[in-house]
């Protein structure tokens, strides 16, 4: 995010700041990924002072950002749209191909129901992911899932 942030101030791009004692940009990253873990065609959202055309914006922070971070395309949403994501697509390399279980996978998917529980803030809440998950194609060293995100809003409303 720091990247981001930095990139954001010295392209001069009118970016909206949260308002309160310590203001910070506001932009997120929908799904950001853990430490450690590579990205292909992940999301930034950011909400700007004002309207800029996508290529114009993306040719700003173009000039900013190291080489080996791309920005692929942009678009214009709406506030009503920002945190909706919709399908998302993992790959789970093996290094011991030996370790993939089709079995295992083959009774996940015919499950109605994978409950699991979420921690957030101190709270735990159960949660069925089954119903996300729309393919898992296993490869000789790999899982590819295909996860298809209902339209929920990060803070739960719909």
């Amino acid at each position: 995010m720091k990247l981001f942030e930095r990139a954001i101030r010295r392209a001069n791009i009118p970016i909206a700041m949260s308002k309160g004692f310590n203001p910070h940009p506001k932009l997120s990253i929908p799904l950001a990924l853990s430490v450690g873990i590579s990205g292909k065609d992940e999301v930034l959202e950011l909400e700007l002072l004002r309207s800029i055309p996508p290529e114009i914006f993306i040719e700003q922070l173009r000039l900013q950002l190291p080489e080996e971070i791309s920005i692929l395309s942009g678009e214009v949403i709406a506030d009503t749209e920002k945190g909706w994501i919709r399908d998302v697509l993992y790959e789970v390399v093996f290094v011991d191909p030996e370790c993939l279980n089709t079995a295992k996978i083959n009774e996940l998917l015919q499950q109605p129901s994978v409950m699991v529980i979420r921690s957030k803030n101190g709270h735990q809440k159960p949660f069925d992911i089954r119903p996300s998950i729309q393919e898992i194609m296993v490869k000789p060293d790999r899982l590819v899932i295909s996860i298809k995100k209902s339209r929920q809003r990060r803070n739960g409303k719909t």
